[in-house]
Order: structure tokens, then sequence, then C-alpha cells
């Protein structure tokens, strides 16, 4: 493809943001995924990155691709899938020599005691933490061994317009849009980092087009930690009631509801402060994390639009 910046999973939030983000610098743009995308002006390959084959031809003539592909909330899944997408990618990226930039979470850190930074060693406590930790550690040894350029942007549980993977939207924007109470999970008094997914959208282009950032690992920018209660006032309004859902309905919800038992592995991001450093990114590029308030107040305006629509 004659795009020179391909967006492999170019359909979820992330990958939408992330394309916009680099139209708006004047980038050619390629999205690769199973169906055609949304966004305009961006060039779509239709292809799944569980094909070898067609993830190899998706990056012909690419000088950056952009992991950004999700998967299904579930354990087993991304043990059986997320290694060989990950394989295919790192396959393409070496044998094309195009620059992969991915995008990766914090399940990896596992319990941390203190902020989350750059710094901060792999030790994932759930299965989900422990396939990032291999994907990981399978991105070292190609660049490694096998000449990969690599650069990666992490980023805390994520929010955003339209991102129906985020628990904070699920759980709390979703119904204050809705006109109900939100929910906070476990305990709404911690401090709990949530970045904002325009922000992860801007911050992976940057990474793809500032050569200062390449092969390096990265927070991507994140505005500080407010508590559960703080982001459900924000959202529903200094008034409006709130819901918590604690350790004893999450039990009872994972026996009928497959979300919640995937859920509960993650308890410990709920139970113990969660905080994300991302200051080093902001030092070097001179970005700032969209204010918080501004954030989730665009954020209720989109979901909102939804439920009117």
């Amino acid at each position: 493809m004659s795009t020179t910046h391909v967006i492999l999973g170019g359909n979820g939030v992330i990958g939408r943001e992330t394309a916009q983000a680099l139209l708006a610098t004047g980038v050619s743009v390629g999205s690769v995924g199973r169906r055609a995308s949304t966004v305009p002006g961006v060039t779509s390959v239709i292809a799944d990155l569980l094909d070898r084959d067609a993830v190899r031809t998706a990056l012909d003539g690419a000088d950056v691709a952009y992991l950004t592909a999700g998967l299904p909330y579930s354990a087993a899944l991304w043990e059986q899938r997320w290694p060989r997408i990950v394989e295919n990618v790192i396959e393409a990226a070496v044998a094309t020599g195009t620059h992969l930039v991915s995008l990766d979470n914090v399940y990896a850190y596992g319990a941390v005691d203190g902020p989350m930074t750059e710094g901060t060693p792999l030790a994932p406590v759930s299965r989900k933490g422990r396939v990032r930790a291999r994907a990981a550690a399978a991105l070292a040894a190609a660049v490694a061994e096998r000449g990969l350029v690599s650069t990666v942007g992490r980023s805390a549980d994520f929010f955003g317009p339209g991102a129906s993977t985020s628990v904070f939207n699920s759980f709390g924007i979703d119904p204050i849009a809705a006109g109900r109470p939100g929910t906070w999970l476990y305990d709404a008094d911690l401090p709990h980092s949530l970045t904002y997914t325009p922000d992860v959208g801007r911050g992976l282009a940057i990474l793809g087009t500032d050569t200062a950032a390449r092969g390096r690992l990265w927070h991507l920018p994140t505005g500080p930690a407010l508590t559960g209660r703080d982001y459900l006032r924000l959202a529903g309004g200094h008034d409006g009631p709130i819901k918590i859902m604690g350790a004893a309905m999450m039990r009872i919800g994972s026996l009928f509801n497959a979300g919640a038992r995937e859920t509960r592995e993650m308890s410990y991001q709920y139970t113990a402060p969660y905080r994300f450093d991302s200051s080093a990114f902001e030092l070097a590029f001179g970005v700032r994390p969209t204010p918080i308030a501004d954030a989730v107040a665009e954020t209720v305006r989109a979901a909102g639009a939804g439920v009117r629509a």
C-alpha cells in the first residue's frame, strides 16, 4: 500500500483517535481491520491480524505501523490470540523495515506500591497481565535479535467518546447520560488514574512522527489521579447519586456475567491507589493531558448524543 502510516486495528476507539491525530499532521494514513475505516481521509485495508501473510502485505511500503488492536475482554482469548498477533506484526515490521509503535496497558506491572513510571518493573499478578508481559518480552527480544525498531506507549485505564470497552464509560458515564446513577467498582475513595482516549491518539501520533521518541517506552499523557467519587461527580453533577459495586456484588455478578468474571482478577487496581505518571512524556514533548473536567464533560456529551440518537 502507498500510505506511510498504517494503523493495525484501526477500527477501535484508539485506532480512530490515532488516525485523526495523524491526519492532522498531514501524513497519509492507512487502517487495517476486518472492516473499512469510518474515519474520512483514511485508506482502508481489509485484513485479519491473525493472518501472517495479510499483515505482511499490509505493511509493504509503510514507514510506521501502530498496533492499537484490541481483543474481547477474555483472558483465554488473550492467551490464544495476542501472542500470534504480536508475532505476526513483529515479523512483518522486521521484514519491511517498518517502525512499530505499540499501544500497551499497565497490566504487566501488577500491583504497584506508588506511582507507575516507565521504570516500574513488570510483575504481573493476573492472566491478562502475564499475556502483556510476554508480549513486552517478545518485542524486546525482536529489538535485540532481529533489528526491530520498536516504540511503546502505555496508557492507564482509558475513557472517552465512543470508548465502549472502558470500565468508566460502561459503569459510570453511560448510565449517567441515560439519567441513571453511575457506578464505581470496589472503592470510590481511592485515587485512580484515567487516560483520555484523544490524548492516547495524539500521544501515539507523536511517538510515530517525532524521531526523539523512537526506541523507548513512554507513558502517554494522563491527568492527575482523582477518586472514583470525584469522577462520578464530574460526570453527573456534584449532587448526583452514585453507586458502589463492592466485592460481594462482583462475586455474585461473576456467576452470571462474563465481564464481571473477567474484571474480578483485576480487582487489585480498584482496591489500592492506582497512580500513573506521564511526566516524562509531558516534559519531553511539551504536551499536557486534556483537563479532566473537560474530558469527562465531552465524554458525557458524546454519550448523551448517542442516547438521543
